[in-house]
């Protein structure tokens, strides 16, 4: 998985599965997700997502106060989201 901040969207890409988000991955991810600049998180560069990518979203929307924009969910994802219930919090 990669993500990188750039124009104020943390853009995430490539595959995000349990094998590829790593405690240093995941840590990253949530500091990118706490800057100030950071209003939109984009994931339509994700070539494969399980449930590792739903973790990363809910960490996305608990970073700061003000929640920032998902963009380009992968389906399987969304399928996810509405299997545990929680599909409502990823597209409000």
């Amino acid at each position: 998985m990669e993500s990188e901040v750039r124009d104020g969207v943390l853009y995430v890409g490539g595959n995000v599965t349990v094998k590829t988000v790593t405690q240093a991955v995941y840590s990253r991810f949530e500091q990118q997700c706490r800057l100030k600049e950071t209003a939109a998180v984009d994931f339509s560069g994700v070539n494969r997502a399980d449930s590792a990518c739903v973790s990363l979203l809910l960490t996305a929307l608990r970073a700061k106060p003000a929640a920032p924009a998902l963009r380009g969910i992968p389906a399987s994802v969304e399928a996810l989201a509405e299997l545990y219930e929680i599909n409502e919090w990823v597209n409000p």
